[in-house]
């Protein structure tokens, strides 16, 4: 297994943009530059990769739930989806690859998850772009310039180096400084008290750099809190003494969202609220539903077992960006603190329109 997280970089737009297109030009591109490339498409229909008429068909459509093709140059494995037709998970479709004979994986599709994405738009379309609303796209391959200065990198449609050379160095930006991830954890740390999101001394976060993370301490004081006071934790083996009693769980859940950087654990007390619905929250508002489609809502069996929620927790963020704990709190995970900040805040928000909106009309 590598220590290092295979790079997962994703192209969305609507139907009709130019995706696959874009895509047949930009993998040579990349193959000649020495990168080995997988390739992972949401098909938003039923497909198959054999004949009607052979027998692999055949035994497919008398019920098997597997079948593999295999000659001499490839093999395909085709698994029958067990969930009946559910949009398949992000997560649970990349560790199909096999990392060691790949340096990079390009995604078509899978817009609504929370991964590193490159949006094409096209004018033609007349649609809207989807970067406002959306803080996982770092570019925008487009025909047109986009408007004033708050918009992600622009890149030329019809200039594959181009955009080879943005993935490059998106590939080598490699972990932000350790030093500066620490001060900009503490600052979001303290946002989160000043907005109400915690109190003086509850909740925690964490930022991780390769085979350590740093976590706030037992007790931490979220208005005095300094970045040298953070506790550095091992990947592999016993947390230090004096590290947050949620140690065992930030480290599950970089262990299960390998793209994960930073873990913000909060208190905003709408979204707790929200926790005792018992059940998993949709956004009614349309800036919650443009960031979260559900956040699942976990109920511990057993509040005492720091295991148990470790595995529940890291679970619900190996395929969701962001999970209530019932009577608990919120975690979310980013690429940076500060967009783990941002869907904390999203999060509140959102829960504080819900709770208003049943109030005022009873939805």
């Amino acid at each position: 297994m590598r220590k290092i997280p295979l790079p997962v970089i994703g192209f969305v737009a609507p139907s009709g943009s130019g995706k696959t297109t874009l895509l047949q030009k930009l993998v040579p591109e990349l193959r000649d530059r020495g990168l080995r490339i997988g390739y992972l498409k949401h098909a938003h229909h039923t497909f198959a990769l054999d004949v009607p008429g052979k027998d692999s068909y055949q035994l497919r459509a008398a019920g098997a739930e597997q079948v593999l093709l295999a000659s001499g140059k490839r093999w395909a494995l085709q698994s029958e989806q067990a969930d009946g037709g559910k949009d398949p998970s992000l997560e649970k479709m990349l560790r199909r690859f096999d990392e060691d004979r790949l340096d990079l994986i390009l995604v078509e599709g899978f817009k609504h998850a929370a991964y590193p994405k490159i949006e094409v738009h096209r004018t033609t379309l007349g649609k809207p772009p989807l970067y406002p609303g959306d803080p996982d796209i770092i570019a925008v391959v487009t025909d047109h310039e986009l408007p004033g200065a708050d918009h992600p990198p622009r890149l030329p449609v019809e200039d594959p180096e181009a955009i080879a050379d943005f993935v490059q160095g998106h590939l080598g930006s490699g972990s932000p400084d350790n030093g500066e991830s620490r001060r900009e954890l503490v600052r979001h740390y303290h946002r989160l008290r000043r907005y109400g999101c915690n109190d003086s001394h509850s909740g925690n976060a964490s930022v991780r750099a390769g085979e350590t993370f740093w976590i706030t301490p037992t007790g931490a004081c979220a208005d005095t809190l300094e970045p040298d006071e953070l506790v550095a934790c091992p990947m592999d083996g016993p947390c230090p003494a004096g590290a947050s009693l949620d140690a065992l769980l930030h480290r599950s859940v970089y262990r299960a969202q390998p793209r994960a950087t930073a873990l913000l654990h909060s208190h905003g007390p709408y979204s707790v609220a929200l926790s005792f619905a018992g059940q998993d929250f949709r956004p009614v508002d349309l800036r919650g539903q443009s960031c979260f489609e559900q956040v699942p809502v976990l109920s511990m069996e057993d509040e005492d077992d720091p295991e148990q929620a470790a595995r529940a927790v890291a679970n619900a963020l190996a395929d969701h960006r962001i999970a209530l704990v019932h009577g608990h709190g919120v975690y979310a995970w980013g690429e940076t603190p500060d967009q783990a900040y941002k869907w904390t805040c999203s999060l509140e928000l959102s829960a504080k329109t819900y709770v208003i909106a049943r109030q005022a009309v009873n939805v």
